[in-house]
């Protein structure tokens, strides 16, 4: 997974089950450890709801906050066409 991967949600979250987003940013929780496990996700049409609704220190800039688990990089017969 890198910065601008296409990316489907498999976690468990109602809200965003098999939605596909883009990885605007990679980053890690642990200062002791530099190890990668999370990404902000953009998800269109979900600006300032669910991971990126106000509070718990969000800033409703559009990027939803995601574990790595959560994610899975799509190819492109697995994307929707609208």
């Amino acid at each position: 997974m890198k910065i601008g991967s296409l990316v489907k949600y498999v976690g468990s979250a109602a809200m965003y089950r098999d939605r596909v987003g883009i990885v605007t940013k990679l980053y890690g929780h642990s200062v002791l450890i530099e190890r990668i496990d999370s990404a902000l996700v953009h998800f269109v049409g979900l600006e300032g709801k669910g991971r990126d609704a106000p509070g718990g220190g969000q800033v409703c800039d559009g990027l939803h906050p995601m574990s790595l688990c959560e994610l899975k990089v799509v190819n492109t017969p697995d994307v929707p066409t609208f």
